[in-house]
C-alpha cells in the first residue's frame, strides 16, 4: 500500500492528524486500507500470524460503552483507540462549526487534575505517542506505549475523555490554533479541491460541510457550547474502545470498568443530518488557484459503509483507477498522456458518500481528459470486464488490507471503527468474503446503477494566469526544484530481528530475516548514488535510474511489469535520497519464487526505454511545475539552495526544469553501469521466508549482474556559513512558513544522536516550541525541528507555520530558545524525557517488515552495519548534559545561518 502521504514530510507534526480530509487522498478504496485490520486470513496461504494470536473479545460495559479487546504478544507494546461516534456530519444545531474537531483539540488542554502539557508530558515519558482525529462520522484518539505503561495509558485516556477542563483562556488560544489548521488546509489545492468536490455534491446533509468547521462559524463558538456539546456527546454509550497488545485481556477489562464505572450517559444533541436527495442533474464547478496544474475531480453520489453495493463499488473503482495496471492509468496517463496522475476511490462514510476520479494534468488537456474519462465510464457499463481485471482487483483489496494492518495500531483502529461506524467489530471478514463474490454483472449493475451523468459533479480547480500569484522574490537565484524528499529513508528507519548476512561471488551483500508471524514478504535492494553522486547539470539523474528501473527490461515491457506485480496484490516503490537510490518490494510470500525472479530482472536487465523516459521525465517536470503548490515543498527547497553553496544537498532530488531537460538515456544507462553493481548492492529480504531458500534464489536469479567496482563519489566540500543568509519567497497562501536551517553532521559518530535528543526537546508536544509558541501564544498551528544525517554533513531545520503578522515574534522565540539551549542545555527531566520517548518510538516503528529491511539495508550500504539498530538504545541513553552543551554550541551558530520566509505579500 502507498500511504496516505506519499512521502514521509519533513514537518513531523507534534500532533499529527488523520480524518477524511487526508483519507481521500488515500491510494485504495477509502476505509479498508486505512483502518480494516485482519481478522479474517484467506486460506490459500493468510495463515498463522501475530495478528492472529488473540482472537478479539467484545464486552458492553454496564454503562454501555463498548469495550473490544485483542492480545499480540510480538512485541512489548499496545495501542488503546478511542472512538467517539460523532464527527462533524453529527454536530446537530452546531452544524458547520467544526465544534467536533475543536473539542478534540481541547481535550488535550488538560482536565480537573492534569494542566496544559500534562497529557502530552505523560505519554511522552512512557516512549509512547498520542494523537487524535476527526472525521465526518467519528473522533478518534489513538495512544500507543510499551506495554509496561498499558494500564497508565488507560487511566489517562480515562481521565480526558471523562474530565476535560475545556478552560476559557485556553479555548481562546486554541482558537488561534485551529484558525491557522484552516488557513493550511486552504492553502493545499488537493484538500482545497475536495472541499469544493463535497459543497457541490451536498447541498443538504452535514457533509457538505468542512470537517474543520466554516470560519465564521468557528468564530462564534463559545465555552458554553463546547461545553454543551462534550457533555452530551461524551458519554459511554456512544463511544468504543480497543485495546490491542501485550495485555492480559481479563486485567484489563477489570481495570477498564473499574475506570468508567461512575460514567454515564447523558441526553445526547439531535445530531442527525437530513438525508441528501437525490441528485437530478449534473453539476460544475470552475475555481481559479495558485496551483501549477489543473486539479480535475469528478465524484458520483455513492453508498454508505453497510450498503450492498459497496464491494461492487470498491471492485470497480479498483478496476478504474487503482495502480498502473488500472484502466484509466493505462489509457488515459500512460498511453494517451493526457494526464500526469489520475486516481478513483469508493468514498464510503458511515452515510452515502462519493465515488471519486481525480486526475492532475495541463489545463489545455481538461476537456479531453474528461471526455476520455468518462469513455472508459460508459465501457464498464456496457461489457463485461475480463477474468483476469476482476482477480487483480480483489487480490489488491486483500493483500492491502493484510499491509496495512501489520502493526497494533491498525489492529485496534479496525476494531474500534468496525464497532462504532457498523456496529460489527468483525466487519472485515465480511467485507473480504463480499470481495471475493463479487463478478463481473455486479459491476455493470453498479456502474449503471451510479455513474451516471446526472449523478455526477465535476470541479476543475485551474491555475491562475500568475500560477505562484505574485512574483518571485528570492534572495539567492540558484534554480530549485520540488518536493520535500523522503529523508527518513536516509536517517531514520529502525530494524528488527535476527538477520543473517551473506556476500554472493559478485559482491552482492545478502541480508536476510526471519519473521513468520505474518505471510508478507519485503524485498529491498539499495545502492549509494542520490544527490552526492550529482552536479547541477544532471540533478535529478539518481531519481530519473530509479524511477526507470520497472519501466521495462529486456524481457518485459512496463504494463507487462505492472500488470504481473499488481496481479499479486504486492506493492513496488522506488527511492531516492541524499546518498542512496533503490527499490522495494511488498509481497505476500506465496508469491516470493515469481515475484524475486521479476525484481532481479528489473535490476539487471533495465531497457530505458526512449518512450518511457519521456514520459516520465514529462511526470517529473510536471512534479517541478507545482512546485510551490505546497508551502513546506516551496520552503524547503528555497532553505536547502540558501544553505548550501557547493555541495549536492543543496539540489532536491526530483532535478529541475533545466537540469531534467537536459538529461539524455545514454546518461541514464551510464549511471547504471557505474552505480547498480554488486559491490555497490544491498538487498534485504525480511518475512515470512527461509534463509537458505532466500540465498539459493539469489545466486540463482542475480549471478547476472556486474560485480563493478565501488562509485568513486566526491562531491563538492560545503564551505562554512558565513554571517545571516537569508531569502524569502511570497506565495499566494494565507499562512507564512518559517525556516531556520543549519549545517548539520553525518550518519557516523555520537553527535548524530545528540542532535536527534535536542531535536526532540524542541519539536515533542510537551516540548519547548510547542509549549512556548502553540500552547502558551497560539501562534503556530505545526512547528518543530528536525536533523537530516548524510555520509557528508547534512542539515537540521527549525520550522513553524504561522501568520505573516507574526513571523517577528515566532522568530524571536524560536532563536531565544536555542539560545537557552546553547546556555543552560537541557533540564534533567528533559533530557530523560527525550530518550525515553525516542527509544520508545524507536520500538513501535519496527513493527514492519519494509521499515526494518530499510534501516538494515542503508545502515549496511553506508558501512555501519546491519545490526546497527541494536545500538540505538545504548546509544541514545550515553548522551549527557555537556554533550547537548558541546553540540548546541557547535551546530547552533546564532551568527551563521539561514532563515527563510515563505507566504503572503
Amino acid at each position: 500500500m502507498k500511504s496516505l502521504a506519499s512521502a514521509k514530510d519533513a514537518r513531523k507534526e507534534s500532533k499529527q492528524k488523520i480524518s477524511h480530509r487526508e483519507l481521500s487522498l488515500a491510494h485504495r478504496s477509502l476505509w479498508f486500507i486505512i483502518f480494516i485490520g485482519l481478522i479474517f486470513l484467506d486460506p490459500s496461504g493468510l495463515r498463522r500470524t501475530g495478528l492472529a494470536q488473540g482472537v478479539a473479545k467484545r464486552v458492553t460495559l454496564d454503562n454501555g460503552m463498548v469495550v473490544l479487546l485483542k492480545e499480540n504478544h510480538h512485541l512489548p507494546l499496545c495501542c488503546l483507540f478511542l472512538c467517539v461516534r460523532t464527527g462533524s456530519a453529527q454536530e446537530g444545531k452546531f452544524s458547520g462549526s467544526g465544534i467536533s474537531h475543536f473539542t478534540e483539540h481541547m481535550l488535550f488542554k488538560g482536565t480537573k487534575t492534569r494542566k496544559v502539557g500534562d497529557i502530552f508530558r505523560e505519554i511522552e515519558s512512557y516512549g509512547g505517542k498520542i494523537n487524535g482525529f476527526t472525521s465526518y462520522d467519528y473522533t478518534g484518539y489513538k495512544i500507543t506505549v510499551p506495554s509496561e505503561f498499558a494500564f497508565a495509558a488507560l487511566n489517562l485516556l480515562a481521565d480526558m475523555v471523562k474530565n476535560a477542563a475545556l478552560d476559557q483562556q485556553e479555548l481562546q488560544k486554541e482558537r488561534q490554533v485551529v484558525l491557522k489548521e484552516i488557513r493550511l488546509n486552504h492553502d493545499s489545492p488537493q484538500r482545497h479541491s475536495l472541499r469544493v468536490l463535497w459543497k457541490l455534491a451536498f447541498s443538504v446533509h452535514a457533509y457538505q460541510y468542512p470537517i474543520l468547521g466554516q470560519k465564521e462559524l468557528f468564530e462564534q463558538l463559545s465555552r458554553e457550547d463546547l461545553l454543551q456539546f462534550y457533555q452530551a456527546e461524551y458519554t459511554p454509550d456512544n463511544m468504543a474502545l480497543a485495546v490491542v497488545g501485550d495485555i492480559q485481556s481479563e486485567d484489563f477489562l477489570s481495570l477498564a470498568k473499574g475506570l468508567f464505572k461512575d460514567f454515564t450517559s447523558k441526553k445526547p444533541l439531535d445530531g442527525s443530518s437530513k438525508p441528501e436527495p437525490k441528485q437530478k442533474q449534473l453539476r460544475k464547478v470552475e475555481e481559479e488557484f495558485s496551483a501549477g496544474l489543473t486539479y480535475l475531480l469528478l465524484g458520483f453520489h455513492s453508498v454508505s459503509l453497510t450498503d450492498e453495493d459497496l464491494f461492487a463499488l470498491d471492485v470497480l473503482a479498483t478496476i478504474l483507477g487503482q495502480g498502473e495496471s488500472s484502466r484509466l492509468y493505462k489509457t488515459i496517463c500512460d498511453k494517451k498522456r493526457s494526464v500526469y496522475k489520475v486516481e478513483a476511490i469508493n468514498y464510503t462514510p458511515k452515510e452515502p458518500g462519493l465515488f471519486i476520479i481525480s486526475s492532475l494534468l495541463e489545463e489545455k488537456f481538461r476537456k479531453r481528459a474528461l471526455s476520455l474519462i468518462l469513455k472508459q465510464i460508459e465501457r464498464v457499463k456496457k461489457k463485461r470486464v475480463s477474468e483476469e481485471e476482476l482477480e487483480t482487483a480483489k487480490n489488491k483489496i486483500t493483500s492491502d488490507i493484510i499491509f496495512a494492518n501489520q502493526t497494533i495500531e491498525g489492529q485496534a483502529q479496525d476494531l474500534a471503527l468496525n464497532e462504532a461506524l457498523t456496529g460489527d467489530y468483525q466487519f472485515t471478514e465480511k467485507y473480504i468474503k463480499k470481495i471475493k463474490q463479487v463478478d463481473a454483472e455486479d459491476l455493470i449493475k453498479a456502474a449503471n446503477k451510479y455513474l451516471n451523468k446526472d449523478n455526477l459533479n465535476i470541479v476543475a480547480l485551474i491555475p491562475q494566469d500568475n500560477p505562484k500569484g505574485v512574483k518571485s522574490k528570492e534572495v539567492l537565484s540558484q534554480p530549485l526544484s520540488i518536493g520535500i524528499e523522503n529523508l527518513s529513508r536516509d536517517a531514520d528507519y529502525a530494524a528488527g530481528g535476527d538477520i543473517q548476512k551473506y556476500v554472493l561471488d559478485n559482491g552482492v551483500t545478502v541480508l536476510v530475516g526471519e519473521n513468520r508471524d505474518l505471510p508478507i514478504i519485503s524485498l529491498t535492494a539499495v545502492f549509494k548514488g542520490g544527490l552526492r553522486a550529482e552536479d547541477e547539470h544532471l540533478n535529478g539523474l539518481s531519481n530519473l535510474v530509479a524511477q526507470m528501473l520497472d519501466k521495462g527490461t529486456k524481457t518485459r515491457k512496463a504494463d507487462q511489469i505492472a500488470d504481473l506485480i499488481e496481479s499479486k496484490g504486492a506493492h513496488l516503490s522506488y527511492f531516492s535520497g541524499n546518498n542512496s537510490f533503490g527499490l522495494t518490494l511488498e509481497m505476500l510470500s506465496r508469491d516470493f519464487e515469481q515475484l524475486f525472479a521479476a525484481f532481479s530482472d528489473l535490476i539487471i536487465n533495465p531497457k530505458f526505454a526512449q518512450s518511457e523516459l519521456n514520459k516520465q521525465k514529462a511526470k517529473n517536470l510536471a512534479q517541478i511545475k507545482t512546485q510551490e503548490d505546497n508551502i513546506f515543498e516551496s520552503g524547503i527547497k528555497l532553505l536547502k539552495s540558501t544553505l548550501f553553496e557547493k555541495h549536492p544537498y543543496k539540489f532536491l532530488t526530483v532535478g529541475d526544469k533545466k537540469s531534467l531537460k537536459k538529461i539524455k538515456r545514454r546518461d541514464l544507462i551510464k549511471f547504471y553501469q557505474n552505480f547498480c553493481v554488486g559491490k555497490n548492492m544491498v538487498l534485504t529480504v525480511f518475512g515470512d521466508v527461509d534463509k537458505e531458500d532466500v540465498l539459493l534464489k539469489a545466486r540463482r536469479y542475480l549471478d547476472e549482474l556486474n560485480p563493478g567496482q565501488l562509485p568513486d563519489i566526491n562531491p563538492a566540500q560545503e564551505p562554512k556559513i558565513q554571517g545571516l543568509k537569508l531569502a524569502s519567497k511570497t506565495l499566494a497562501k494565507q499562512q507564512t512558513l518559517l525556516l531556520l536551517g543549519f549545517h548539520g553532521t553525518t550518519v557516523f559518530g555520537q553527535d548524530r544522536y545528540v542532535l536527534e535528543i535536542i531535536c526532540q526537546v524542541l519539536s515533542q508536544a510537551s516540548g519547548r516550541f510547542f509549549t512556548r509558541i502553540r500552547e502558551e501564544k497560539g501562534l503556530a498551528y505545526t512547528l518543530g525541528a528536525y536533523s537530516v544525517l548524510g555520509l557528508d554533513p547534512g542539515y537540521l531545520v527549525l520550522y513553524a507555520a504561522t501568520t505573516g503578522e507574526n513571523v517577528e515574534l515566532v522568530k524571536e522565540e524560536v532563536l531565544n530558545q536555542l539560545h537557552l539551549i546553547k546556555q543552560e542545555g537541557l533540564s534533567t527531566q528533559e533530557l530523560e524525557q527525550a530518550k525515553r520517548t525516542l527509544v520508545g518510538r524507536k520500538m513501535i516503528s519496527r513493527q514492519t517488515n519494509s521499515s526494518c529491511a530499510l534501516e538494515s539495508s542503508l545502515d549496511e550500504l553506508y558501512g555501519l552495519g546491519h545490526n546497527n539498530y541494536l545500538t540505538y538504545a545504548e546509544q541514545i541513553n550515553q548522551v549527557n548534559g555537556s554533550d547537548i552543551t558541546r553540540c548546541a554550541a557547535q551546530y547552533f551558530d546564532l551568527t551563521n545561518y539561514a532563515l527563510v520566509v515563505i507566504g503572503p505579500q
